[in-house]
């Protein structure tokens, strides 16, 4: 029987994982209060990482648990009680990128299965087989492999796991090993809480060199953006990525939204499926889906060998487009026909079309006259967010389905909700350590 490739996905929270599981994901990668590259996500305290562990395997799924910081002396001492932790509740993997960590990890719990992070910059099968002999089960290889690349990995290390990147936003450091925020800001990118610089609207000052062979950098009156690049997405191509026999494909965003996530998983999740149905054929509609999130334009990154700066990297701005807007969640089925919804964004109701948006199935659309608002208790044509609700339709929803609706012409929105962005602020932590509960 043919192994399939797992669908790994991110999660900030624990409304994202269940969301993401729900929509299609085999795995979930998420982060404790300390000690993981994003800082200011909402993360996970001890008990939500229990509570994660418990959800994922009552579904037969996976929980793996960054432990990726590169890490100075103060936490060195701190990180043994994380460690023990993270085996006591059961996590399925913890994904490493310093030395020093997987050293304590194969001392502290020596049966915990130990994938190697993208930013230890693995990129040829000598490394991978290095990482294999020091114990790790998986490589999460550097995003700057080619398809080639990758498949001679394989037949050169065919006992180690390999994993990639699928989809998501991408860093102009090889495999994010950047300085730039650390240097502007002195927020450390390899410590938690990158304030991606590289993002920034650079003014070039540079003269050609000619005895180098140097050239000036083509700049134009809005400056330039070479530092900046394009979103991973492999979707007209996912089918080339599982011939070379990965092991794990993997969506980038913890930070993002719960229909960025949900989104992206479903259709990676329906192109996973026809391949492994034995009759796979591409469907634009996956493309159409994952152009209605919030993203940047759209790269192949370097699965087809190296490329071109404007192939990865903008020359003009890189401002975010999206189609679509989340405007709910079905929280609850209360009734044949009835459905507690949490409105995300604000709601005019008969004006607009909404999208139920279910995974295994394409999109429903279907009008709403009124909703009853829980708090006042009252019907309502317009509802606000943070409003619960009651949602009456012959539309068949199901709890964690979704609801969106089309935004205008020319008009963008945010990526991150009211709820998430109160969410992500109150889960900033200043250093790896701080707030952390394996300090003492």
């Amino acid at each position: 029987m043919i192994k399939k490739a797992e669908l790994l996905a991110p999660a900030g929270n624990m409304e994202k994982l269940k969301e993401a599981f729900h929509f299609g994901a085999d795995a979930v990668y998420i982060g404790g209060r300390g000690f993981n590259l994003r800082g200011m996500s909402a993360n996970f305290a001890d008990r939500e990482l229990k509570e994660a562990v418990d959800y994922a395997h009552s579904l037969g799924k996976k929980i793996y648990v960054t432990l990726n910081i590169f890490a100075h002396n103060q936490e060195v001492n701190y990180i043994p009680k994380f460690i023990k932790f993270l085996d006591e509740i059961k996590v399925d993997a913890v994904i490493v990128g310093d030395l020093g960590i997987i050293q304590q990890v194969r001392e502290h719990a020596p049966n915990m299965e130990i994938h190697v992070s993208t930013q230890a910059n693995a990129t040829n099968w000598m490394t991978v087989k290095a990482y294999h002999d020091m114990g790790a089960t998986r490589v999460v290889l550097a995003r700057e492999m080619s398809l080639h690349e990758i498949k001679q990995i394989k037949e050169k290390v065919p006992d180690m796991e390999l994993e990639v990147f699928i989809h998501g936003a991408m860093c102009m450091a090889v495999s994010g090993r950047c300085l730039l925020s650390n240097y502007f800001t002195s927020r450390d990118a390899n410590r938690g809480i990158c304030a991606q610089d590289c993002r920034w609207n650079y003014k070039v000052i540079a003269e050609g060199h000619e005895e180098t062979g140097a050239h000036d950098i083509v700049e134009d009156e809005g400056g330039t953006f070479i530092f900046n690049a394009k979103d991973l997405c492999t979707i007209e191509f996912i089918d080339k990525i599982l011939e070379v026999g990965v092991d794990s494909l993997k969506i980038e965003g913890r930070m993002k939204s719960i229909y960025y996530n949900s989104t992206v998983t479903k259709q990676y999740r329906e192109a996973l499926d026809s391949y492994y149905s034995g009759n796979y054929k591409y469907d634009p509609k996956w493309l159409y889906e994952l152009q209605t999130i919030s993203h940047r334009l759209y790269s192949p990154g370097f699965y087809f060998g190296s490329t071109s700066e404007f192939d990865q990297n903008y020359n003009t701005s890189s401002s975010y487009s999206q189609t679509y807007q989340l405007v709910a969640n079905v929280m609850e089925v209360v009734d044949k026909n009835k459905y507690k919804i949490q409105v995300r964004n604000r709601m005019i109701l008969n004006e607009i079309e909404i999208e139920l948006i279910r995974p295994g199935q394409d999109p429903v659309k279907f009008r709403v006259d009124k909703l009853l608002n829980l708090k006042t208790n009252e019907y309502e044509d317009i509802v606000h967010p943070n409003t619960i609700a009651i949602l009456e339709t012959d539309i068949e929803m199901g709890e964690m389905d979704l609801l969106r609706v089309k935004l205008p012409e020319g008009v963008s929105d945010s990526d991150m909700d009211v709820s998430e962005t109160t969410q992500a602020n109150s889960g900033f932590v200043s250093s790896p350590c701080d707030g952390c509960e394996h300090k003492g």
